[in-house]
């Protein structure tokens, strides 16, 4: 049975950060993916973000729903 699809998100950046983004990736022997996930990951795992998430129980959405 294949596994499920990935929720995917779209965001838009400067040409530049593109370009960067790419290069560092080529360099790395990674991917693009690889890094924003990396970036995604640390900016969730900072003070500022952990305090919301458990002020508002973010990290209790899978008993949700």
């Amino acid at each position: 049975m294949p596994k499920p699809a990935k929720p995917q998100i779209r965001v838009y950046i400067p040409e530049e950060t593109d370009r960067l983004l790419k290069a560092i990736a080529g360099i790395k022997d990674s991917s693009v993916n690889a890094i924003v996930n990396e970036a995604i990951d640390a900016w969730l795992n900072e003070a500022e973000q952990q305090e919301i998430i458990k002020k508002f129980n973010l990290d209790k959405l899978d008993e949700i729903g």
